[in-house]
């Protein structure tokens, strides 16, 4: 399996830097644009936003490794992720994502972005705001960003990990 791994970190206006992910998707389009459209997968659907009734909220534990095994030492924390998919006047789809803290929120990074795929591969873009204003943006251009680049692999592998089990469980023989 090959894996393309990309990210960029510069800052897009005051207080906000770039996070860009990018990973083989493993399996067919349409199992992924389902997986976004319900994303039970990925934790308790809860009540969403009410400026953005297209979304589905779920509450989960995002996580991210300090190394390449997340064996070793993961970190996780509570998160409102809202999710869905939006299809432009030409039918094309792009998914929609963004998370925050759900407790203690002013000391965790927002992210507002999308996830599309192609070419067999997908794509986490977006735009996160690291806590502490300017100087939260310091401290992340010096080590702050691999977490967040984390974080977004980890989501990507675990959409890939659902829609491996998902396409493995269509495959298995009824009873």
């Amino acid at each position: 399996m090959t894996t393309t791994r990309r990210s960029t970190a510069d800052t897009r206006d005051a207080g906000a830097a770039r996070l860009e992910v990018t990973r083989t998707l493993r399996t067919d389009p349409e199992a992924f644009w389902h997986a976004l459209e319900e994303p039970s997968w990925l934790g308790e659907i809860v009540p969403g936003s009410e400026e953005r009734p297209d979304l589905t909220r779920v509450e989960t534990d995002l996580a991210f490794s300090l190394s390449d095994d997340p064996r070793k030492l993961t970190f996780r924390k509570a998160a409102f992720v809202d999710i869905g998919v939006t299809t432009d006047a030409a039918g094309r789809r792009r998914g929609e994502i963004g998370w925050r803290a759900s407790t203690l929120a002013p000391l965790f990074p927002v992210f507002a972005g999308s996830i599309t795929i192609r070419d067999g591969t997908i794509h986490l873009r977006g735009v996160y705001a690291p806590p502490g204003g300017g100087v939260g943006l310091l401290v992340d251009r010096s080590f702050l960003h691999h977490f967040a680049r984390r974080t977004g692999a980890w989501f990507l592998e675990r959409l890939n990990e659902h829609l491996t089990s998902a396409a493995i469980d269509d495959r298995s023989p009824a009873p």
